[in-house]
């Protein structure tokens, strides 16, 4: 019996293994390669709060291109220069604020040059 329950627990560890590697590769590939065009929804915030109304921002991912962020009040979308981008993260920066915005959760964080942090939640358009 302790036999058959170790073996259980080997293969059940191995799929886990198989899995998550499969997982991580699959994110990987779409982090890297794939055409992403969002929109992104959420507030500002200063010390003293969060601003009363919803902001949002369109964000654009094309592959090795620059990134393309449009924002409350523009016209069209700015390119924003990529400081970085792995499985995790993608960091770039405008002349108004630096971007990092996360793969796996779809989160867009803005640090703003006048103090705000912008928290956005992004989705497909």
């Amino acid at each position: 019996m302790r036999h058959q329950i170790a073996n259980l627990e080997r293969r059940a560890l191995a799929s886990l293994l198989l899995a998550c590697g499969s997982l991580s590769l699959t994110t990987y590939a779409l982090a890297g390669e794939a055409d992403l065009n969002l929109v992104c929804t959420g507030n500002s915030y200063k010390q003293d709060g969060p601003f009363p109304t919803v902001e949002t921002f369109s964000l654009k991912i094309a592959g090795k291109k620059p990134v393309m962020i449009g924002g409350p009040g523009s016209e069209k979308p700015v390119k924003a220069r990529i400081i970085a981008n792995n499985a995790i993260q993608l960091k770039f920066t405008t002349g108004k604020f630096t971007g990092e915005y996360f793969n796996f959760t779809g989160d867009l964080f803005l640090i703003h040059t006048d103090g705000r942090l912008t928290r956005l939640t992004c989705n497909p358009s």
